[in-house]
């Protein structure tokens, strides 16, 4: 029982922390000029970005209350390492923006090798049997898995709310499938991180009074990838992904194999629903939604929501 008030201390930290600085962002970044404007509202409002930087304070509050009640904490913050280091590097990305993919994996690849350290396996887990691949997993399977995570996420926004719904939906079931293999010790590791999310993602939900930015994505991604693997649920985490993963491959037929220049964004109809730009149908799976159907951004929205959450039931239900 005390493990459990210990869990919704931490939980009650990250949340209202995460809840005061979320708030604190946007009016500093509203002051300081750190806006964007909003492409999918008729009056392109401004709006604050960066938000990720009020997720990963909240996470850090979190783990100071977190080392009054728990022994653990050099597991824990190799761990958060890992996540706040994908997160500088999208701070980076945010402000200097770096439009080379190759480097994006180079550089997140070796961002992602501390977690080598707290790796305890060396399989992964399949259908029907365990792959031992000794020393390859900690130093390469593991940094390249939290690093097409961290891309996958990042990959698939571009709504009020949508990367970061999908992030909470995740964790979520990523979270119930750990406690259902480890019990509750792994639900600490979220504790920091998820309740921030969620508190953020209140401000961030349709319409959006704050945007994630990079900083946020590439945090969320890696810590969600860490999570998967430490808690040797490789192919848990395939199953789940997969929407994110079709979102990416549709992304790299559109733009590289086919060659087709990007476009953003697309504009609002008079209606409101959302009219994808011209050529970008199969560049991302909003745009293929918003292409079949018309939509507008929340419905879109809930819809990608609906998508992820079945394939996090056939995660929970399949995965052996």
């Amino acid at each position: 029982m005390k493990h459990y008030a210990n869990l919704a201390l931490i939980a009650a930290v990250s949340f209202f922390s995460g809840w005061i600085l979320t708030r604190l962002l946007i009016k500093k970044a509203t002051q300081k000029n750190f806006v964007v404007p909003d492409m999918y509202k008729s009056d392109r409002r401004l709006i604050p970005t960066m938000g990720g930087l009020a997720i990963i304070g909240a996470s850090l509050i979190a783990l100071v209350i977190t080392q009054f009640v728990t022994q653990d904490m050099a597991h824990l913050l190799l761990f958060y390492f890992v996540a706040i280091v994908f997160g500088l590097y999208g701070l980076a990305d945010d402000l200097f923006g770096f439009n080379k993919r190759y480097d994006k994996i180079l550089i997140l690849f070796f961002l992602a090798l501390p977690a080598a350290i707290i790796t305890r396996d060396t399989t992964i887990d399949l259908i029907f049997t365990n792959l031992s691949i000794g020393k390859l997993y900690p130093y390469v399977f593991v940094p390249f898995y939290i690093m097409v995570i961290a891309n996958l996420i990042n990959v698939h926004s571009g709504f009020n709310g949508l990367a970061e719904g999908l992030c909470a939906i995740l964790f979520i079931f990523a979270g119930v499938r750990a406690y259902v293999i480890n019990n509750s010790e792994s639900l600490l590791m979220l504790m920091p991180a998820l309740p921030a999310l969620l508190a953020f993602l209140w401000f961030n939900k349709f319409p959006a009074q704050v945007l994630i930015g990079n900083v946020g994505t590439y945090y969320l991604g890696g810590a969600l990838g860490a999570y998967l693997v430490l808690n040797n649920m490789e192919l848990f985490g395939f199953v789940i992904f997969i929407p994110h993963v079709v979102n990416f491959m549709i992304d790299f037929w559109t733009l590289k194999i086919r060659r087709i220049p990007l476009k953003k964004f697309g504009v609002v109809r008079p209606d409101g629903t959302i009219e994808p730009p011209a050529g970008m149908k199969y560049v991302s799976l909003k745009f293929w939604v918003t292409s079949v159907m018309r939509l507008r951004e929340l419905d879109a929205v809930l819809l990608l929501y609906g998508i992820t959450i079945i394939f996090g039931i056939l995660g929970v239900v399949l995965v052996p």
